[in-house]
């Protein structure tokens, strides 16, 4: 008597593929290769690529490109540390997901050795207008030109990661070469504040160039933040505290060690009760902890995670 053989369903296959992308998107690339079947599961169930790897930038990113043909339901992409070197060209690879005809949301560039220029942001403009989420940490040499490139290209961007991304953080060049004009300053958020007018999400960690001008222009310009992001960078009570008046949706202030000021009309303690929204905030108010602390409880802030270093 012979046994007829089951064939699973395409649902537990999906289960069965789903659980295999967990950890890693990148495991579905194979499994897409076997047959039909999973070539169409996998590219429902795919919606991240990670191109970190050697591999998808050989052969001028023809791993990358096929992966791009492969999975049309991609939402992010993420380019990480392409070991392009210093003269090729990191603008290649970018165009081509410009013109994929891919439905991104959200871009991710991580580590590479220059910035794309100011025409390849446009291209990615041109084409990907759902895109609202860009990233770009740890690259060298971002400047207020790049900020200014990105707002004009993507006016509809709702969250900006720019962490750590300057000139001097490059190995083996002088960490004392802090010249305006190899790094963002306060300018550049001005000018890209006035252009992201739905802002909602921004990350200038590290941007030593950045001072209270920036959190004033972001709280002033960008009235729909939830969420702010500037350790490392030379901000004072006043600038924080301006913030907490001004910026009434905020949820998350993450600002770390801040500078003190002179000026005692923007404080902690005329200032709190205005955060209404405000649920995790992260300071270090160089020892003076009582105080910060007495604020907050006093303005009945329902913080939910607060770290006062």
């Amino acid at each position: 008597m012979k046994h007829r053989r089951k064939e699973l369903s395409e649902d537990c296959w999906e289960l069965i593929l789903n659980r295999l992308a967990i950890d890693d998107f990148n495991s579905l690339q194979s499994p897409s290769l076997v047959c039909k079947q999973f070539l169409s599961i996998t590219d429902r169930i795919r919606l991240k690529l990670e191109a970190s790897d050697r591999l998808f930038y050989i052969n001028n990113c023809d791993a990358l490109f096929r992966s791009l043909q492969r999975f049309r339901n991609l939402k992010e992409i993420e380019l990480r540390d392409p070991i392009f070197g210093d003269k090729a060209d990191v603008n290649y690879p970018i165009r081509r997901i410009a013109s994929s005809g891919l439905d991104l949301q959200s871009l991710s560039l991580t580590c590479l050795r220059k910035p794309p220029f100011l025409k390849t942001f446009m291209k990615l403009g041109s084409t990907m207008k759902n895109l609202k989420i860009l990233r770009c940490c740890l690259l060298e040499c971002l400047r207020n030109h790049h900020l200014v490139a990105i707002a004009d290209a993507l006016p509809w961007l709702e969250e900006l990661d720019i962490q750590f991304s300057c000139y001097y953080w490059s190995p083996g060049r002088d960490s004392n070469s802090r010249s305006a004009k190899f790094m963002v300053t306060d300018a550049g958020i001005e000018a890209l504040s006035r252009k992201l007018r739905g802002l909602r999400k921004i990350d200038i960690t590290g941007q030593v160039g950045c001072s209270d001008r920036s959190l004033v222009a972001l709280s002033s310009n960008c009235v729909l933040l939830n969420e702010i992001r500037c350790r490392s960078c030379k901000v004072t009570e006043h600038g924080i505290c301006f913030v907490l008046r001004h910026s009434r949706n905020l949820i998350c202030f993450k600002a770390g060690r801040y500078y003190s000021s002179p000026d005692v009309s923007f404080t902690f303690e005329n200032s709190m009760m205005y955060a209404t929204s405000l649920r995790d905030l992260e300071v270090d108010p160089h020892g003076n902890h009582d105080r910060l602390i007495c604020s907050i409880a006093a303005a009945g802030t329902q913080l939910e995670d607060h770290i006062v270093q």
